[in-house]
């Protein structure tokens, strides 16, 4: 929890920075952190977009206690074209896990999986007729730390919409179909946030996500947020969230910062 507070007290004391050098011909950088719902946005073409942050996630169920930390949780997207775009993800992990029967600890870390994939504008926005994007990634095996990668590599695909309801509401969702790496069965994905503009650079937004697996209970979690926008490809953010299950009980604290490197 130190690191995590740290981290966020090293973004946040960044927000004087002076934004007098922003281009307003140059669009403001817009990123699918920290929602889980991604953007049907594209990076601009030519463009290089980082995207990364530190999250900490606690699962207590009824055989053990789980502290995990995503270290430096990244990705990168460059845009080939006006509406498609390629990226890739990764992650360092390190997860402590408390066994209640035998109260005994164990430590371990590594590299989390590598996922790349891409992201293609199907139609823009008009009127009441939502921005459409696809998105679908790969998740490879064997490109990680034994601990954290899966057994067998796995596709996710999803639809990205998003309404400007007004000038400071938006709401943006998520339908697709994942499978988990360790077996054949896949599942059901979607997200949702409804997100409300505070000022000119402040952006909230509140969402609830999950997947309805096969066979098991669906799975969903609430998630909230800030970002901030320091310079016109520039934003910080913070976020938490926690599971609604009621086997197990879940949180997660989230705080990042994009970049989009000028052209």
């Amino acid at each position: 929890m130190k690191k995590f507070i740290l981290f966020c007290f090293f973004l946040f004391i960044l927000l004087p920075v002076t934004t007098s050098a922003q281009n307003d011909s140059i669009p403001d950088i817009i990123t699918d952190r920290p929602t889980q719902a991604e953007s049907p946005y594209i990076v601009p073409k030519g463009s290089f977009q980082i995207e990364s942050g530190i999250v900490y996630t606690r699962r207590n169920d009824k055989t053990d206690i789980q502290d995990q930390w995503s270290i430096a949780s990244t990705m990168l997207r460059y845009g080939i074209f006006n509406h498609f775009e390629v990226r890739v993800i990764s992650s360092y992990e390190s997860t402590n896990v408390h066994v209640k029967e035998t109260q005994k600890d164990s430590t371990y870390s590594g590299m989390g999986p590598l996922t790349a994939g891409f992201k293609i504008t199907v139609i823009e926005e008009k009127g009441i007729r939502p921005e459409i994007a696809i998105a679908a990634s790969i998740t490879f095996r064997h490109l990680g730390s034994k601990n954290y990668s899966p057994t067998f590599s796995y596709p996710i695909g999803k639809l990205a919409l998003s309404h400007t309801l007004s000038k400071r509401f938006s709401l943006g969702y998520n339908i697709g179909f994942a499978y988990g790496g360790e077996n054949a069965d896949g599942f059901f994905i979607y997200a949702a946030y409804l997100g409300f503009k505070i000022t000119k650079r402040l952006w909230s937004f509140a969402e609830v996500y999950g997947d309805f697996d096969n066979g098991n209970y669906p799975n969903h979690k609430l998630d909230a947020g800030l970002t901030y926008l320091m310079l016109h490809n520039l934003q910080i953010d913070i976020s938490g969230g926690t599971g609604l299950s009621q086997e197990v009980d879940k949180y997660f604290l989230n705080a990042g910062i994009s970049w989009r490197i000028p052209r």
